[in-house]
């Protein structure tokens, strides 16, 4: 008489995908019982969304104020259940209070020297954006710096193309262009140069408000000596000092610590 051989059950990965199927049918069973219920009649679908809603937001903040409130007592309590406990309570707190001062520390060194955070992000990248802004401004009997204030605009010095109808607008990489227009005001020194092309690219955009704070740090942009040497712009690094006006002339002057190089003192 032969022993008949008895079925093989099903491995492992079988089971699991039978398992999941039917988790899966259950899930979208209750889910569509669900959308029945919300959706229809549809006359109550606002209302019941309403309601809904606010049930289960309300649900929510409750579970978590219970979640906070028991997360707090068991903190309390956890200093007091042994020496071990009391011992690590006691370090995480010197920790706690010596990462608290250092952002206070962080900060106030931040606020003193950048003015705000939002002035420290936004430092990024400025070097490299202020050379491909700054161009060399060459008048009749004068050289100067200027920058590209929108994308066919450069402002530079009244006093740089005073004596020159046609003053020069060189760029970083020795490429030169004549303005087609040039606006000046000659009691606020300043110029603006108009271009047929536009250079987007090189824009650097004057805010419509500055403030500084004492010291912060400042940035200068030129071409020290002109055009005798070659070169992308130079950048000095100072800080602010103060701001300046006179009763001779409409313009105020920002005082900085940085030095003055010849050719190069009014540069942006």
């Amino acid at each position: 008489m032969t022993k008949s051989a008895k079925p093989k059950g099903m491995d492992y990965f079988s089971r699991l995908a039978i398992t999941i199927t039917a988790r899966w049918k259950n899930l979208l069973s209750v889910l569509k019982a669900y959308f029945k219920r919300l959706l229809f009649p549809i006359y109550l679908f606002p209302t019941k969304l309403l309601t809904y809603s606010t049930y289960y937001f309300l649900k929510f903040l409750i579970k978590l104020l219970f979640a906070l409130v028991g997360l707090i007592i068991d903190c309390i309590i956890f200093p007091f259940k042994s020496l071990k406990n009391f011992l690590k309570s006691l370090v995480y707190l010197i920790v706690a209070v010596y990462l608290f001062f250092s952002l206070l520390v962080i900060g106030d060194y931040m606020t003193r020297q950048y003015g705000s955070w939002a002035k420290f992000f936004c430092g990024a990248g400025v070097s490299d954006k202020l050379k491909k802004s700054v161009v060399r401004i060459v008048g009749g009997n004068m050289e100067g710096s200027g920058f590209f204030i929108s994308e066919n605009q450069v402002l530079t010095n009244f006093h740089v193309i005073a004596d020159e109808p046609s003053p020069k607008i060189i760029f970083p990489d020795g490429k030169f262009i004549t303005p087609s227009r040039i606006i000046g005001d000659a009691d606020a020194d300043l110029a603006l140069l108009f271009v047929d092309d536009k250079y987007p690219d090189l824009v650097y955009p004057l805010p419509d408000q500055i403030s500084f704070s004492d010291n912060e740090p400042l940035l200068s942009a030129g071409y020290a000596l002109g055009t005798d040497i070659k070169g992308a712009a130079t950048i000095l690094k100072g800080n602010y000092i103060d701001y300046r006006t006179s009763k001779y002339s409409p313009v105020g002057y920002i005082q900085t610590n940085i030095s003055l190089v010849k050719g190069n003192e009014r540069r942006p």
